[in-house]
């Protein structure tokens, strides 16, 4: 049990070192303390990947599922450390985020299930506050108020399951009735909102724009995963109700469309970002509403794809500054081969374009809709991918034109997580047995 429950100690041990750290010592000792802990944490969790799992208290598990939303949490906050924060107490924060995440991931139990929510999202709340502009403070006040309303419909949800079962582990959503279904309507429609599905999605590209891109790319990262982790959880329980999974596919079906959609006419890459990222939410609930036997490894294959893409794409945005907008990137490749070539690949990975690991997240997207015979979620993945491969190649080609000035002069931590995820889009694309194979394990 002990090695269990390890890397959530050591997270949390970094969190309340670096808090400690901030007020004194030198700038960086919050960093580098926030770092330590999440790469111990992250180590543990690589030693522990082929053990079985460990008898640990009921609230959380110690399964393949949770060893990958903890090493993905430990693994997404370590890239946005890289990112650097303008306040000491940022480390802090994205150390507390990475705690929640990882809470989440293994979450087994209501009360796991909510605290994990909660203390990623309120941590997000102070990061996204952080900065203290007018922009930042706007972003904060709409993600809290929408994430509260989220946070209410799960708690309502649980306490409705609570009085038809009787129990408050995850098995209280599998029930019959309308008290069960209203229940489960009410589950999904919270962790809709922290999954930012349409229609429970409008604080996304506003906190993309508002909040500095490192707090974006925790947002898309760490917390997504763990939420859809969580789902992955629910959804072995949950199929009694049928409202299950027709909800997941007609909030799928919404936020493919409106998502690509609303980004066809951004000039701001973080807001392109930000609508990109619910189309791709729209995209994971497809492949959950098809049923956890359908194909669990390939959903986080997907994930796996998807997030070095988002941190990569809003690294180069941060390094850009506010000016981060279609023109602002005209030449790039040519001024700033690194950045240049980390966005082109980004950029090609979101679109699902051979090469990088997202054409095989598409591939195994559209497989898992056709074995689950969905055809109107298959069209209406297929209309949007169309419509996102032209929002993406808007972009892509002006990092080509040969009229550009800009110049970027990224800090060494910036230049070595570009090259990480530029590194990891191109394998996960060219060679993912080894990844693929471990999470067929993981979810066995």
């Amino acid at each position: 049990m002990t090695l269990a429950v390890l890397p959530l100690g050591l997270i949390g041990l970094a969190a309340v070192v670096a808090m400690l750290l901030a007020p004194r010592g030198p700038a960086a000792a919050p960093r580098l303390a926030a770092a330590a802990g999440l790469v111990a944490a992250a180590l543990v969790v690589l030693v522990r990947l082929p053990a079985p799992p460990a008898p640990i208290p009921p609230l959380l598990a110690d399964d393949g599922l949770a060893r990958f939303g903890t090493l993905v949490a430990c693994l997404s906050a370590l890239a946005v450390l890289g990112f650097g924060t303008a306040r000491r107490e940022g480390p802090a924060l994205i150390a507390i985020v990475a705690l929640g995440a990882a809470a989440l991931a293994g979450a087994v139990h209501v009360t796991s299930l909510l605290l994990g929510l909660e203390i990623a999202s309120l941590a997000l709340v102070g990061l996204v506050v952080l900065p203290l502009t007018p922009k930042s403070l706007e972003a904060g006040y709409k993600y809290l108020l929408p994430g509260a309303a989220g946070s209410a419909a799960l708690l309502m949800g649980a306490g409705l399951a609570y009085a038809g079962t009787g129990r408050l582990d995850l098995a209280a959503f599998h029930g019959s009735g309308s008290m069960a279904a209203l229940a489960t309507a009410l589950l999904l429609a919270g962790l809709a909102f922290k999954l930012s599905l349409v229609p429970f999605h409008l604080w996304a590209p506003d906190l993309y724009e508002g909040a500095p891109p490192a707090t974006a790319a925790l947002a898309g990262s760490a917390a997504k995963a763990a939420v859809v982790i969580a789902i992955l959880r629910l959804d072995a329980i949950v199929p009694a109700q049928p409202l299950w999974h027709q909800g997941l596919a007609l909030l799928a079906i919404a936020s493919v469309l409106l998502g690509n959609l609303a980004a066809l006419r951004q000039p701001s890459l973080v807001r392109v970002i930000g609508y990109s990222s619910v189309a791709h939410s729209g995209y994971i609930a497809a492949m959950l509403s098809c049923g956890i036997g359908a194909a669990p490894a390939a959903l986080l294959f997907y994930i796996a794809a998807y997030l070095p893409a988002l941190i990569a794409a809003l690294l180069v945005a941060a390094s850009l500054g506010e000016a981060a907008t279609i023109t602002s990137l005209r030449g790039l490749a040519w001024r700033s081969p690194l950045a240049g070539a980390t966005l082109a690949l980004a950029l090609a990975s979101l679109a699902g374009l051979p090469v990088a690991a997202g054409f095989l997240a598409k591939i195994f997207l559209v497989g898992t809709l056709v074995g689950a015979e969905a055809w109107p979620l298959l069209a209406a993945v297929v209309i949007a991918s169309g419509l996102g491969l032209f929002v993406y190649f808007r972009y892509f080609i002006v990092l080509f034109a040969r009229d550009g000035c800009v110049v970027l002069h990224s800090p060494p931590p910036a230049r070595a997580v570009m090259a990480v995820c530029t590194a990891a889009l191109l394998v996960f694309g060219l060679y993912p047995g080894p990844l693929f194979g471990w999470l067929v394990l993981a979810t066995r």
